[in-house]
C-alpha cells in the first residue's frame, strides 16, 4: 500500500512531466505573442503619430479659417 509521502512523490513527478510537456507546446505560442506585441506597439505608435499630425493640422486650419472670417467680416460658427 502507498503512503502519503509515496503519493506526494508520484504527484510531483507527474507535475514535472506535465510542466515540461506544456512548456514545449506553449513555446510556439509565446513566440507568436512576442511578435504580435511588437507589431501592436508599432501600430499604436503609428496611429498616435497620425492622430497628432491630423490634430495639429486641424488646429492650424481652424486658425486660418478664423482669421479669414475676421478679415472678410464673415459670421463665424461659434
Amino acid at each position: 500500500m502507498l503512503t502519503k509521502s509515496d503519493l506526494k512523490q508520484i504527484g510531483e513527478v507527474i507535475d514535472e512531466r506535465l510542466e515540461a510537456k506544456l512548456e514545449q507546446k506553449l513555446e510556439p505560442i509565446k513566440k507568436d505573442l512576442k511578435y504580435l506585441k511588437k507589431k501592436v506597439n508599432r501600430i499604436d505608435k503609428t496611429v498616435s503619430l497620425t492622430v497628432k499630425n491630423y490634430d495639429e493640422g486641424d488646429v492650424r486650419l481652424e486658425r486660418r479659417v478664423r482669421k479669414i472670417e475676421l478679415h472678410l467680416d464673415l459670421p463665424s460658427e461659434n
